[in-house]
């Protein structure tokens, strides 16, 4: 057998807890995931545990874990993964500070992202609200519409404690204002983006064609730039990240990997699944390993849209594994690893610590259960990783 090589799908969020509009199954019990169900019946299943409990319940930990770096020694801040995959140096002493455009009504987050505004609008109500602050030493930058990064001069004092918007929902923005050293600060930027966004422009057209408006910009997972060590050091492979949500970039970029830019690539359920596979792969002709990042059902799960979580995941089995899985069936020198990065609950919108489950596939991965992929048939299969960051290894493994 030749060299091995490697496919992993990375499926954010995908691990769910039974729903009860869904005849009290999870999200993928409720999909038709033929891929999987393969996957699953001829490889082996079972669970890990990416997200350490004194570590923030985050996708930028997972994924952390997913490509092998223990997060308490790796994981400075979700900013910093934002920071680098729009190319900001990780020696410079600034402090990032993560951002969403959110929606508020009625002193409540109800939108973590605005309707999914586009970059072309997040770039002029930053621009304002950049404007209105009149402090050039602070950066507001667009990631991938909603979601950007802040940034800060270098300031020992700075180390203010602030949550993700996917935490606020339900309950008065007061109890969950940034706090602590610098907290301040952020909480005058709050108070400045509602005066400047509301009668925005861009906002009052939003609202007359229905959409959310992007009324409030919020702070979260702030933290000092890092350097981090390269993937190809740590695991001695060529590796590709193909996804279009900043974590995922970000964590590709600050560990040397190779990150593309795939045309139709969103990082939310409007994206192009299929052309992310071709993608992956073509690199795979390249690189000794290739991981697809998909964000679609942390997306649906943080909009508590259930249906729309279970067409993601149909829609991540029919246009990214099945083809990867395709390729894998014709090379036996090909392994696959699909992975749900972590828990995200669709009733609750807002993502969990747990165990979530995967499946390997090929050369070394011989079935013994059979079972189809599912959370409750993943518990009962014949891996399990108490510490997520351990799994890639185990994968690797000759």
């Amino acid at each position: 057998m030749s060299k091995l090589k490697y496919l992993i799908v990375l499926a954010s969020g995908m691990a769910d807890e039974p729903v009860p509009e869904l005849a009290d199954r999870t999200p993928v019990d409720a999909a038709h995931t033929p891929a999987l169900d393969t996957l699953a019946h001829d490889g082996k299943i079972g669970i890990q545990n990416p997200i350490p409990d004194n570590l923030p319940a985050s996708e930028e930990v997972a994924l952390f874990s997913a490509l092998g770096y223990d997060p308490h020694a790796h994981f400075s801040s979700e900013a910093a993964l934002a920071a680098a995959d729009i190319g900001l140096e990780p020696a410079t002493g600034r402090i990032a500070v993560a951002h969403n455009l959110t929606t508020t009504a009625d002193d409540m987050l109800v939108d973590h992202a605005a309707g999914h505004i586009s970059q072309k609008e997040a770039e002029a109500l930053l621009g304002s609200l950049s404007g209105a602050l009149g402090r050039p030493d602070i950066e507001f930058h667009v990631g991938r519409g909603f979601a950007g990064v802040t940034i800060f001069p270098p300031d020992e004092d700075f180390a203010p404690v602030c949550v993700p918007p996917e935490q606020a929902f339900g309950s008065p923005l007061r109890k969950h204002m940034p706090h602590g050293k610098g907290g301040d600060v952020l909480c005058q930027l709050i108070e400045l983006s509602a005066e400047t966004f509301t009668e925005h422009d861009i906002n009052r057209v939003r609202a007359d064609l229905g959409e959310n408006p992007a009324n409030l910009w919020w702070p979260w997972g702030a933290g000092r730039l890092a350097a981090l060590l390269p993937f190809e050091v740590l695991h001695g492979l060529r590796a590709a990240m193909v996804a279009a949500p900043g974590p995922a970039r970000g964590l590709g970029r600050l560990s040397a990997m190779h990150v593309p830019d795939v045309e139709g690539a969103t990082g939310a359920y409007r994206t192009d699944y299929a052309a992310k596979a071709q993608c992956a792969l073509d690199l795979l002709e390249r690189f000794d390993l290739v991981a697809v990042h998909v964000a679609s059902p942390a997306e649906a799960s943080l909009e508590g849209n259930v249906q729309r979580k279970v067409r993601a995941i149909e829609d991540i089995d029919a246009m990214i594994t099945a083809p990867l899985l395709q390729r894998a069936r014709e090379d036996d020198s090909v392994r696959v690893m699909f992975l749900a990065t972590h828990v995200a609950n669709v009733t609750t919108r807002s993502r969990m610590r747990g165990n979530s489950p995967l499946v390997l596939y090929g050369p070394g991965f011989d079935s013994i259960r059979h079972g189809s992929f599912s959370e409750g048939h993943a518990a009962k299969g014949e891996i399990t990783v108490a510490r997520g960051c351990e799994l890639l290894e185990y994968f690797l493994r000759d």
